[in-house]
């Protein structure tokens, strides 16, 4: 019975890869699209609104531009010049304000934008594999553990800057591996061009050029055995693209450096004052929720793969271009450990040391190979399910702050009844309320201080002034089943009215 199935399964895998390439790209886009399209369709993500978080820069920009009379270039002056102080993400924010000038606070057509990002990277990323020797199959499997998981938020969050940096290496990557198989210029410059770019979206995507540099010298060290005279002569060859790469590298580090500081980055690195035991309390931690299903199957993969001892060892070149992409992330994510968004790159790594070496793996046959194939499908499954989950919690949260927010506009537009938003200490729960209620021709809402216990502009010219409590009409707040609740504000709510938004909660006087 096993063995008939086994045939099968071979017949298919025989079929598949007689396939045209013209057939064989459309059922991959089709593929792609539909599976990412039909994701945040079904889930309601695209539609989801606001969720008072990065998605509040929107709404400030559109400010900017329409309140503020701000031309489009000063609005990128101002958010990338404030930014270049603190961060190194300039294309981040220059895609930001374009977005907004382009849609304004139309949310659900930036969605699609994020939406088609991700099916790029998935083609890319499959593409990537086919460039690598990969059957179809394989190379889908790669794709897909690089991208659904925990991390999968990346697919509907408009903040995170994680979909189109992968999206810019997996087609960077893509070309260096024509350019490498082809010897064509053009595909150098290509791919040069998206490492660029990817560089300058997110910092903890540079430290994958040294991977990219390292799997040049893979490439043109296969069947040579590695001497420094033999390694020499690679860079020799490939010198003018290891230096260009090379000098993007050191030149952006030494710019995060010594020009806009390490200081900022309060999640990164490691830290005198953070013990070594809460490092290991905090990656233990990771390792059984967020990183459960990559270290469960991780460990029983490796095993299948270390049966085949004698030959594992010769695998120092892939185990040495893994660990180029998982540990200088680790390192980075050393004090907050990898979660959701933060898994990336460094799946791409696994992925390609447990979905491209494995399946490569000659030696690997019989019952193992299939318990191996189990795995992967078996990860693939849960992280499916993870993804599923997020993405309708990230639609109640977007639909509850959707309704609070509506419902509040039509309590107070056109009277002098005054907002209190308690949403301190995420303040860009409070940002948003203060530029989506200007938008939409209302500016009386003031900010809940705990600490100071006094009811306080917090933004705009008017800032400093403060309300009195007693002529408080509406209080929005989160409750205990959204993720951003850590306490109670001690407001007396007793002539309030309580209506509950899901994850939000109003006070009606």
């Amino acid at each position: 019975m096993v063995n008939g199935f086994l045939d099968r399964v071979q017949k298919f895998y025989k079929k598949l890869e007689k396939i045209e390439k013209k057939k064989e790209a459309l059922l991959v886009w089709a593929f792609f699209g539909v599976l990412v399209f039909g994701v945040v369709t079904v889930t309601g993500t695209l539609t989801s609104g606001f969720h008072l978080v990065d998605d509040w820069e929107f709404a400030k920009y559109v400010d900017w531009m329409t309140l503020e009379n701000y031309s489009l270039w000063d609005c990128l002056r101002e958010a990338v010049g404030f930014d270049i102080t603190i961060r190194f993400r300039p294309l981040y924010y220059i895609n930001r304000v374009l977005m907004a000038y382009v849609f304004g606070i139309n949310l659900t057509a930036m969605s699609v934008v994020k939406a088609a990002e991700i099916v790029v990277a998935l083609a890319a990323l499959y593409y990537c594999a086919r460039q690598m020797k990969c059957h179809m199959v394989y190379a889908a499997i790669f794709a897909l553990t690089v991208m659904v998981g925990y991390q999968s938020p990346v697919w509907w969050k408009l903040g995170p800057q994680e979909s189109y940096d992968m999206m810019m290496f997996a087609v960077g990557f893509y070309f260096l591996l024509k350019w490498l198989a082809a010897e064509k210029r053009r595909y150098a410059f290509f791919s040069m061009g998206a490492f660029f770019l990817m560089s300058i979206y997110k910092e903890p995507f540079i430290l994958l050029l040294p991977f990219v540099g390292l799997y040049v010298l893979y490439d043109g060290m296969k069947g040579k055995r590695v001497t420094i005279p033999q390694l020499w002569e690679e860079v020799r060859r490939r010198l003018p693209y290891l230096l260009t790469l090379g000098i993007i590298f050191v030149v952006e580090m030494l710019l995060i450096v010594f020009v806009i500081g390490t200081n900022n980055y309060s999640y990164v690195g490691l830290d005198e004052s953070v013990t070594l035991e809460q490092y290991v309390q905090v990656w233990g931690k990771a390792a059984g929720s967020e990183l459960k299903w990559y270290v469960r199957f991780g460990i029983l993969m490796g095993l299948i793969l270390l049966t085949y001892w004698e030959h594992v060892k010769k695998l120092g070149w892939e185990i040495l271009l893994t660990a180029a992409v998982i540990l200088p992330q680790c390192v980075t994510y050393s004090k907050t450990a990898l979660e959701e968004r933060y898994i990336l790159p460094s799946v791409f790594g696994y992925a390609f040391f447990f979905v491209i070496v494995g399946c490569r793996f000659r030696p690997l046959s019989g019952k193992r190979r299939i318990a191996y194939m189990l795995c992967l499908l078996l990860m693939l499954a849960a992280h499916g399910r993870v993804m599923l989950r997020e993405a309708q919690y990230f639609t109640y949260r977007g639909e509850s702050v959707k309704t609070m927010m509506e419902s509040t506009l039509e309590l107070v537009q056109g009277t002098d009844k005054r907002v209190l938003s308690c949403f301190a200490p995420n303040g860009e729960g409070n940002k948003t309320m203060y530029h989506w209620f200007r938008l939409h021709g209302y500016d009386e809402v003031f900010y809940w201080e705990e600490d100071r216990k006094i009811c306080n502009r917090s933004y705009g010219p008017r800032e400093d002034e403060q309300a009195d409590f007693a002529d408080i009409d509406v209080i929005v707040m989160y409750n205990e089943e959204d993720r951003h609740w850590c306490y109670a504000p001690s407001l007396d709510l007793t002539d309030f009215t309580e209506k509950k938004c899901g994850t939000i909660t109003m006070y009606i006087r």
